[in-house]
């Protein structure tokens, strides 16, 4: 619920473990609601939610969801560089065309005139604060609807020009990149993370960044304390003047930015993939000051029986006994392909370990 949610961001004790899902698998809100998620989305939705025990939720559908991608098919996306595949309810968008061709038509770019708005990014809505106002409104105290900044700073380029072209031109000209590229970027960013402080009532901003991949950072440790961190350290603080808390979201294996990120000010941090070893993370968020989403192994999700998924679920829950600051969440969502007995005896252990 969303006082539940509310007690345990401001560390107040909770008589549970916070649960943060993104639903995205119709077998699971259908079996959770007792709806046609596809006839009533919205609702089947907010029930899902609310049976399951779903603390904060990404996801408020305000109309009904479109038909999903045929299995096992791609689809182009109108009039966008993207292509669109099925993964639930709402299918996944893959981008097949970026915004320069070589390194070279990065330096004639005009960093200045793209929009996050010019990106279909997988997250599940925008950061406009009508739009964060009404989704807001729609959930109610079922729980608490946080809306996402996906491109805070290093994923911004990624998206624009897809991971082999940003890595080239910010590894070989670092400080053309950072001011042609990362500045401009910057500017929209902090705007936009201004408008979702001032539009959201929850008490956290929540950034995405992918700093690293499954097997650790993408460039030299010093190509982030030169170029990212002391902006991260700007927008934290920006974020409380606003009395909000700063959580950043990111796959990977973060491990060895967990004590710099604490170091920066960072309140919370949030693992969208099971790289990180949890006990690493637990040993910086979770507990004190700072906090932790996460836990779930979703690839123990998809390929474990049943009763293997009771246990990991048991197993990370008894580990976060300590913890109060940590909250239970499945790495990068419940979508389509978990196996619908996997999926609820999930939410059950969860439920009733």
């Amino acid at each position: 619920m969303r006082r539940d949610f509310l007690d345990w961001s401001a560390g107040r004790p909770v008589s549970k473990i916070i649960a943060k899902e993104t639903l995205n698998h119709r077998g699971l809100i259908e079996w959770a609601s007792g709806l046609d998620v596809y006839t009533d989305t919205a609702a089947a939705y907010r029930r899902a939610y609310q049976r399951l025990g779903i603390d904060l939720v990404n996801r408020v559908p305000l109309t009904n969801a479109p038909p999903p991608c045929p299995a096992d098919a791609t689809l182009p996306v109108p009039d966008r560089p993207y292509r669109r595949q099925p993964l639930g309810v709402y299918d996944t968008v893959v981008r097949e065309r970026y915004c320069c061709a070589d390194p070279e038509a990065v330096w004639h770019m005009d960093f200045h005139q793209l929009e996050y708005t010019d990106l279909l990014t997988p997250v599940p809505h925008g950061c406009d604060p009508e739009d964060i106002r009404m989704r807001e409104a729609a959930l109610g105290e079922i729980g608490c609807y946080y809306p996402m900044l996906y491109t805070t700073l290093f994923m911004a380029p990624v998206e624009f020009l897809g991971w082999e072209i940003f890595m080239e031109t910010a590894f070989t000209e670092p400080d053309r990149f950072h001011e042609h590229v990362l500045l401009p970027w910057l500017e929209k960013a902090r705007a936009i993370i201004r408008a979702m402080a001032m539009a959201s009532s929850a008490p956290w901003v929540f950034l995405h960044d992918d700093l690293a991949t499954a097997a650790g950072p993408v460039f030299p440790p010093s190509w982030y304390e030169d170029y990212i961190f002391p902006h991260y350290r700007e927008i934290f603080a920006e974020i409380r003047d606003f009395d909000k808390k700063v959580m950043l979201v990111a796959d990977g294996n973060m491990s060895s930015f967990l004590p710099r990120l604490a170091e920066l000010g960072l309140d919370g941090l949030m693992g969208e993939n099971p790289a990180t070893p949890l006990e690493e993370a637990l040993a910086w968020f979770g507990d004190g000051e700072r906090f932790y989403i996460g836990g779930i192994d979703t690839r123990r999700l998809t390929f474990d029986t049943p009763e293997g998924v009771r246990s990991m679920t048991r197993n990370v829950m008894k580990l976060v006994e300590k913890f109060p600051h940590f909250a239970l969440s499945s790495c990068g969502g419940l979508h389509g392909n978990i196996p619908l007995e996997n999926a609820i005896a999930y939410v059950e252990t969860r439920l009733h370990p």
